[in-house]
């Protein structure tokens, strides 16, 4: 072996060089390092300041939400009345429905009891018409007959003064 294994070396600078180029080189990437390291601490920064909005944002939505708890409750007490009275008008217009239906069916019962009038009244008057023709007929035949009793009697009755005035005129 070589007593001094170092002068062999394929660099020719000096070891002084050579460790202050390796410092230069050791600074460059601790300076890159430390520009990502700066580069992360902005986007930390931002991350953080986003958190800060957010934070703010909710507090002011928690302050309005508890500023609106009331009315929301007011209102939801106001659905659920809605929601009650509802039931109440369902029930009431199932009863008014249930009494409709039983009119209706009344309704048809004496729409059908019209219908069978009317079917009877029609036959009363079919008959009425019958009778009344035959009573005309009779009523005719009737007065024919009186009539002609009439003539006969007054015949019969000339007659008869005839005869009274003849008698009369002879005992007078």
């Amino acid at each position: 072996m070589k007593d001094e294994p170092t002068k062999d070396l394929p660099n020719k600078a000096s070891f002084e060089d050579r460790v202050f180029a390796r410092f230069d080189a050791f600074d460059a990437r601790f300076d890159s390092v430390d520009a990502r390291f700066d580069a992360v601490g902005a986007r930390f920064d931002a991350v953080d300041a986003r958190f800060d909005s957010v934070e703010s944002r909710l507090e002011t939505l928690e302050s309005r939400a508890y500023d609106t708890k009331p009315i929301w409750e007011r209102a939801l007490a106001a659905i659920m009345q809605i929601g009650l009275e509802m039931g109440e008008v369902k029930i009431k217009v199932s009863a008014i429905e249930d009494k409709v239906s039983g009119i209706e069916t009344k309704v048809q019962n004496l729409e059908t009891e019209i219908v069978v009038m009317k079917v009877d009244q029609k036959s009363i008057r079919n008959e009425l018409v019958d009778v009344r023709r035959e009573l005309k007929h009779l009523v005719r035949e009737q007065l024919a007959l009186i009539l002609k009793f009439l003539l006969e009697d007054r015949d019969d009755i000339r007659d008869a003064e005839a005869r009274i005035r003849e008698l009369e005129s002879k005992f007078a």
